[in-house]
């Protein structure tokens, strides 16, 4: 398998885990009430290439100090997000900054841009206040490599919240770094390191029973304060409207720095509901309370589906979350993002389409730009990850379906039908694949423009087993391979990112349904609030049902039809999200998906 060399573009709204490093509001800073308050970040990590600041991995590299508020001259004039200009550092600053945390906002310029300003000035690290919504990933741009400080973002609601007591220089300390060793007590787990379902998506016709379908539960338990730490307990919880599972055990004493791996009762059940899936780690340090208690509990939520398959996380509307684009770098045909599929009782199902989503950078517009949704059959024989005869040597390509662009639908769902449904064959693996083809960026530095979108919210190393685990029950299977000019990596950028990839299935009952299936391609899709529904040579009725990503019924509708008609469904009531069609006609049925943007 062929190494990569990866280049991330950070394009999305959404908040990124990072282990341990913390932004805390300290004592003797007032009001009383932020102290020892930690807020959630992104941060400039160098490992990207695109910036030179410090590893705030390393507990050397943290800073303590002041925040303040930067000043570039440009006075108190609003930008379009209601900041004042003269705050967002893209300018040079006229006020000194000498020892200080500079807090600025963000606007037009790029990230590295401002944060050397603000290190000209003599600040010793940087916060970014988002102008909208949670803290997203930052990309050096040109100034990146020149920026020697930390640079982080905090979130447009805290960044509300501080700005009075900034502005007053009543917050005398902030700390910006790796926690390690600063509170007597604390404990921490990170997503990456739990054990969660195999998939966050899971199709309940092949998770009919606990033979099928079963969750393995544990964690590994990190003692990051500098106490030892004995009789702390872990716990996990799930509920699917009622909790049905509740287990706890006791960690091992840790001394400072030490980590332990937990095991916990795995998960199952006679029968698994459709429906969202709340699993939740929880670990309690004993006697004393937890000191910063940011990273003791961690979110393993999956979902039981009639018909979507997919290791992306999908919000409660149905819309699958994504807080990253990315590409590989390099790549000279195309670029290849994929998630595995194989199971027992495949024949049960067959696969419809695919759903992604993109975004772009620059000024490159995804109008009249591709995707191709193409589905292979994976050959090579071999019995897990861990089998040296693992490869992507003999791989058939089964379908390779377009969608092109007619609008620029930054970070939209778009729904890619395959072109003949494919009936799946039982412990046959396959790749859901989204191919990008290269579309220069017109930077002049021969960089990709298109980013295939990704999550972080997850986790699978654990699930995936690292091999240190030890974890009974891991599954060792493949994931989410991608492909560059034909060189496949098999877990990708990394097992604590996600594509947002999703695969539309649905149950195969008998022949019978196979012969009177009607095909059926609504537009717009997506839409805002219309439907348009081609019915073809038919007259007639037929009920429309709609269901959710979770199953559940969200419209139905009985129309009347003539010739070649195209009718007019009204969505205005549909959220945002993704949803099933079901059509039932007197002489058949016909399934779409519809995606709902708003």
């Amino acid at each position: 398998m062929k190494k990569l060399s990866l280049f991330m573009m950070l394009t999305m709204i959404g908040t990124m885990s990072f282990a341990q490093v913390i932004f805390q509001i300290q004592a003797p800073s007032t009001p009383v009430a932020l102290q020892n308050t930690t807020y959630p970040l992104t941060w400039a990590d160098p490992a990207g290439g695109d910036w030179a600041t410090p590893d705030l991995n390393i507990p050397a590299n943290s800073v303590t100090a002041p925040l303040e508020f930067v000043d570039d001259g440009d006075g108190p004039t609003l930008d379009a997000n209601g900041n004042p200009l003269g705050q967002d550092a893209c300018t040079p600053l006229i006020n000194n900054l000498t020892g200080k945390i500079a807090v600025l906002y963000r606007g037009a310029c790029e990230f590295g841009f401002k944060a050397e300003q603000a290190q000209d000035a003599g600040a010793v690290a940087v916060i970014i206040i988002n102008h909208t919504g949670a803290p997203v990933g930052m990309g050096g741009g040109t100034n990146g490599p020149n920026d020697t400080i930390p640079v982080i973002m905090i979130s447009e609601q805290d960044g509300d919240n501080l700005k009075a007591d900034i502005a007053a220089g009543t917050i005398t300390q902030a700390f910006i770094g790796n926690k390690a060793g600063i509170f007597a007590d604390d404990l921490g787990i990170r997503g990456d390191e739990v054990m969660r379902a195999r998939r966050f998506s899971n199709l309940a016709g092949l998770s009919q029973n606990a033979s099928e379908f079963s969750v393995p539960v544990g964690a590994w338990v990190r003692n990051i304060g500098n106490q030892s730490q004995t009789g702390a307990t872990l716990s996990a919880t799930i509920d699917n409207g009622s909790q049905i599972y509740n287990q706890s055990a006791t960690v091992p004493t840790l001394a400072p720095g030490d980590s332990a791996w937990v095991s916990l009762p795995t998960f199952s059940q006679a029968s698994y509901p459709v429906g969202v899936y709340t699993m939740d780690y929880t670990v309690a340090t004993n006697p004393n309370p937890d000191g910063e208690p940011s990273d003791n509990v961690i979110d393993a939520t999956f979902m039981i589906s009639d018909s979507i398959y997919a290791y992306g996380k999908f919000d409660a509307q149905g819309v699958p979350v994504a807080n990253q684009g990315f590409t590989a770098s390099g790549f000279t045909n195309e670029f290849e993002a994929c998630i595995a599929f194989q199971d027992a009782n495949a024949s049960r199902m067959r696969s419809i389409g695919m759903t992604a989503q993109l975004s772009s950078v620059g000024a490159v517009p995804l109008t009249n730009e591709f995707i191709e949704a193409t589905v292979y059959q994976w050959d090579d024989v071999f019995t897990d990850i861990n089998d040296p005869g693992l490869n992507f040597s003999v791989i058939t390509e089964l379908d390779a379906a377009f969608f092109v662009y007619g609008s620029d639908l930054q970070n939209v769902p778009v729904f890619v039908a395959h072109s003949a449904p494919i009936t799946l064959i039982d412990n046959t693996r396959y790749l859901f694949c989204i191919t990008t083809p290269f579309v220069d960026d017109q930077g002049g530095n021969g960089l990709n423009a298109t980013f295939v979108a990704y999550n972080t919210d997850l986790g699978y190393s654990v699930t995936q087993d690292d091999g240190v685990s030890g974890a009974n029950g891991a599954h060792l299977q493949p994931s989410t391979p991608i492909d560059v000019d034909g060189g496949w990596s098999l877990n990708g950028f990394g097992l604590d990112v996600t594509p947002t990839i999703s695969v539309q299935m649905d149950l195969v009952t008998g022949v019978e349904e196979l012969n009177n299936e009607i095909t059926v391609v609504p537009f717009p899709n997506p839409t805002v609030d219309v439907l348009n529904i081609p019915v073809g040579d038919r007259n007639g009725n037929a009920t429309i049902e709609i269901f959710d990503v979770a199953g559940k019924l969200a419209m139905t509708k009985t129309v009347t039809f003539t010739n070649n008609q195209t009718l007019t469904l009204d969505v205005s009531n549909l959220s945002n999200g993704s949803y099933v069609a079901n059509m039932i006609f007197e002489d058949g049925t016909a399934k779409f998906n519809v995606v709902v943007n708003k």
